[in-house]
């Protein structure tokens, strides 16, 4: 047969096609190894299953995904989105041959599945259900695990599949390619009782894969145009920025000449493999440090902005400069990168910002970064603590003083704050602390863009951006009366709210062993490693200090831990009392029973005896169980906010605590 991705042609006999290969499947897996009784492709797979300890006549597909996570899937991934649109008349087809229409994900697990009511009934004996893992690693050879593992097209046809209660079954599958990236996004597949076998049901789902292709192609076409834009935008605002713009598969879109002159681009327009840098690194070659920016629509990752920056720089003239910048954020987790995207997009609008968040959640961090991203990098960033300034000094440090003006003052004046950042940016630190007098006078500087200095008469005209930060409320303190309205709504034209860390979902295992890394190379120990029951415990502790008490406590742990291994013992007092509180078990909880209406869950805490006798969790359910507790007990119960902080449905969590707990009775609610 000269296609090796069918099964049989339309002149061969699929009852005696169908007798020959069962002996050929016999055969294998008695241990006689005839190769030439089958398929290549069907032998290989066979071998395969084998090495994955898929059981010939047991093997069964596992239900992976509840109905919540499919629904998240189906809503989230473009590649299905684009097939639904398919979907009506792939169904009538598939029921007039008398096929199921399939879709599934990279992983084999299923996504959709409809076609004749009672094929799908025979279907389900066989576990071939939505929410099951077709992977030949659970199921071994079939169309769609068989065609995800190798990247073609494939027809399994009767004892084809390594599994025995499969071989009543034919499946034609063909994989969805991302045009960006190469990678199988997915399959479409049909499936049918053996004897409906045809050449043609191959050549009908590849045909369908083709049009999925073409569209994402389509889509990827608009990508480009959106990061062309994006490049054309960020040269047209600082013309001397070097930057280069890739697509999601690292393809060259546009660049600046000196990347091709350099040769830091290829013939395939694409990076050189020493310059292959990927979202939110930095890499260095011959004195330049290339600094990758992701570039996001609608939420969802589209390419890459990458700087050429020289690593010899000439200082500014006021000698200040920024240390940091988005390169340097750690974290991965929604709430934090949304907010990293806001600053991307604020950087280059040159307007005020005000950057509002807890004490040490990073916002001077926040604040250089817009700085060295925006058109104003190469020129000064001055940082002011409105709080740290003494009264009576704050208008000559910030506006500056003519001479003569006080006893002492240096020949010919001086500048202050705001002329020794012309041209760039002045960074206003704890400006809720600005004294009242102060305030009037800034507020003029911001609409007049123009100081006086101190015992001067002629206005001085400015070129300064204005980025504030806080930690109070200014709402509150325009209330009652320590801040002015006025200078609030002149300032928060841009605003950040930066997150605390407690609510950056996964964030806290990413920036600790940052922090040990470091703090082992400062100290000169050998690294340091934390076991995940004690991370999660790590996880829960609210840490009021945000990233810099994480820090801090980096620091602790790496001078107190005796060896390479961090334990709680090694933990201070006030998140060693977060073990005791967290380590309870579900049945120390008892609930009301909701009803249709919302009322909040209500968790009882145990005593403290009840704290000190009872196992931490060892298992990862038991993890996950006392996670959604705690997020509960801190949501007071309501499940509607705890689901929206863990980032999943609120069903899942009647789910997880229906199936984990004794004695508890939850119904379906609008809590």
């Amino acid at each position: 047969m000269k296609n090796p991705y069918i099964s049989l042609d339309i002149f061969s006999s699929p009852k005696t096609e169908k007798d020959r290969i069962e002996r050929a499947w016999e055969n294998f897996i008695s241990g006689q190894n005839l190769v030439s009784e089958v398929r290549s492709l069907t032998y290989q797979s066979w071998e395969r299953s084998i090495r994955h300890g898929v059981h010939p006549t047991k093997g069964r597909a596992p239900l992976v995904l509840s109905q919540d996570e499919i629904q998240e899937y189906q809503t989230t991934h473009t590649f299905f989105s684009i097939s639904e649109s398919l979907l009506p008349k792939l169904k009538e087809s598939a029921i007039d041959s008398g096929h199921l229409i399939v879709i599934c994900n990279h992983k084999g697990e299923l996504l959709y599945l409809d076609g004749d009511a009672s094929l799908k009934k025979k279907a389900e004996n066989i576990n071939f259900a939505a929410g099951t893992s077709w992977s030949e690693s659970y199921v071994g050879t079939n169309a769609m695990g068989t065609s995800l593992a190798t990247g073609v097209p494939m027809q399994v046809f009767a004892g084809e599949h390594f599994c025995q209660p499969v071989h009543n079954w034919v499946c034609s599958a063909s994989p969805i390619k991302d045009p960006a990236t190469q990678k199988v996004l997915g399959a479409v597949n049909l499936t049918g009782i053996w004897d409906v076998v045809h050449p043609l049901s191959l050549s009908a789902v590849v045909s369908i894969t083709q049009t999925i292709e073409e569209k994402l192609q389509s889509q990827l076409k608009f990508e480009h145009f959106l990061l062309l834009e994006h490049y054309i935008e960020t040269t047209r605002k600082n013309p001397s920025k070097i930057v280069a713009v890739l697509d999601r598969g690292h393809q060259v879109i546009k660049a600046s000449t000196p990347w091709y002159d350099k040769g830091w681009i290829d013939y395939n327009n694409r990076l050189i493999n020493s310059l292959s840098v990927c979202s939110g690194t930095e890499g260095m070659k011959d004195g330049w440090i290339f600094e990758s920016v992701p570039l996001y629509h609608q939420g969802f990752p589209i390419g890459f902005m990458i700087h050429a920056i020289s690593k010899v720089k000439p200082l500014n003239k006021t000698g200040f400069s920024t240390k940091y910048s988005f390169t340097n954020m750690i974290g991965k987790s929604p709430e934090f990168q949304s907010v990293i995207d806001e600053a991307h997009t604020m950087a280059n609008l040159d307007l005020p910002v005000l950057i509002e968040g807890e004490s040490g959640t990073g916002k001077e961090l926040f604040a250089q970064s817009i700085h060295a991203y925006s058109h104003r990098s190469e020129a000064a960033f001055v940082a002011v603590n409105c709080g740290a300034i003494p009264k009576e000094l704050a208008a000559s440090e910030l506006f500056g003083y003519e001479e003569g003006t006080f006893t002492g003052s240096i020949k010919g004046g001086r500048a202050g704050k705001f002329q020794q950042a012309e041209g760039g940016t002045i960074f206003l630190d704890e400006v809720g602390e600005m004294p009242l007098d102060l305030q009037a006078m800034f507020l003029r500087v911001l609409e007049e863009r123009e100081i006086v200095r101190m015992g001067g008469r002629e206005p001085i005209k400015l070129n300064v951006r204005v980025i504030a930060a806080t930690n109070c409320n200014l709402k509150k303190a325009c209330e009652e009366g320590t801040f002015r309205k006025d200078l609030y709504y002149r300032l928060n034209i841009l605003s950040l709210q930066v997150p605390p860390l407690r609510e950056r979902t996964g964030d806290v295992p990413l920036l600790l062993n940052h922090f040990l890394t470091k703090t082992c190379a400062e100290i000169r120990r050998p690294p340091l490693k934390i076991d995940d029951q004690d991370m999660f415990v790590l996880e829960q502790y609210e840490w009021p200090g945000n990233v810099r008490e994480l820090r801090n406590f980096a620091y602790k742990v790496a001078i107190k831990a005796n060896g390479n291994v961090i334990t709680n013992s090694d933990f201070p007092k006030e998140i060693g009392l977060t073990k005791r509180i967290i380590n309870y078990s579900a049945t120390d909880h008892t609930h009301q029973k909701l009803n249709n209406k919302e009322q909040p869950l209500i968790l009882t805490n145990p005593s403290s005896s009840q704290e000190e006798s009872v196992n931490y969790p060892t298992s990862l359910k038991q993890q996950e169980l006392h996670m959604i507790l705690m997020v509960l007990n801190e949501a007071n119960g309501n499940v509607t906010a705890a689901a929206k902080k863990l980032g999943i449905h609120r069903s899942t969590i009647y789910r997880k605590l229906g199936r984990n707990t004794k004695n508890e009775s939850l119904s379906n609610n609008n809590g």
